[in-house]
């Protein structure tokens, strides 16, 4: 991006009213999934009412149902300004020790994420880069 180019977005940006939701944004960590066994869900995070603008990010946690990790992930960010969309889930294994993570299944409530989309989310983790991610539908 040019200097013009990111100096008219940052202009954009100020003009509509959400410049300090932008940070709060980018400070939303894109990965939190558990250790083990658990279910997940990928979901678009945006500022209220500025759907242009968001990010995916992956939750995970060993709950018995995914409307738990959503309603745990809307606490954790309606604080900060921010809401989210589900945009499906699954079941995760996070073998820490053999540093290997398993993707599948769908959610019954929100339907089949992306499994692919997940898996490119997690190996640009910092924590999950050498991590063999396998897919199984």
């Amino acid at each position: 991006m040019r200097l013009n180019q990111s100096i008219s977005f940052f202009s954009f940006v100020s003009e509509k009213g959400f410049s300090t939701d932008l940070p709060n944004l980018l400070g939303i960590p894109r990965v939190k999934i558990p250790e083990g066994q658990g279910r997940y869900l990928l979901l678009m995070a945006h500022s209220h009412g500025y759907t242009g603008f968001g990010r995916t990010i992956v939750r995970g946690a060993d709950v018995e149902n995914h409307l738990q990790i959503f309603d745990q992930t809307l606490e954790e960010m309606e604080p900060q300004g921010i809401c989210a969309k589900c945009l499906g889930g699954g079941m995760i294994h996070n073998d820490v020790s053999g540093k290997k993570i398993r993707i599948y299944g769908f959610s019954s409530t929100f339907g089949n994420a992306d499994h692919f989309r997940t898996k490119n989310i997690l190996q640009s983790w910092s924590t999950f880069r050498d991590f063999e991610i396998i897919i199984d539908n």
